[in-house]
């Protein structure tokens, strides 16, 4: 599987409720051993309701930058939400949550 048959993907709730779409990937590198390092595996996805600005990384509390883009990107790609690829099924067309979002 590429990153690019999950990015741009819709993410819905057990109930069939649209959650937003895939924005970007959180990876960690602890897959198995290729060459000198381990492959990367998808930890957790990025789901916005928008695309505008996602990919920019201001939706990560460390991320600094000019705080007019800072407050720009945030509003126009509210909400945001981080959930483990554990908790999701992937099929042809989309990501399901198997067990209801809850923000906390």
């Amino acid at each position: 599987m590429k990153a690019s048959d999950i990015l741009g993907l819709p993410v819905r709730d057990p109930r069939g409720q649209d959650l937003g779409i895939v924005t970007d990937l959180r990876c960690v590198q602890d897959g198995p051993l290729r060459g000198s390092m381990n492959a990367p595996r998808v930890q957790s996805v990025v789901v916005t309701s928008r695309r505008t600005g996602s990919l920019l990384g201001y939706h990560r509390p460390e991320q600094t930058g000019p705080w007019l883009i800072r407050a720009v990107v945030s509003r126009l790609s509210r909400p945001v939400r981080v959930l483990d690829w554990d908790d999701l099924e992937l099929n042809d067309t989309e990501l399901t949550l198997r067990r209801p979002y809850s923000s906390g």
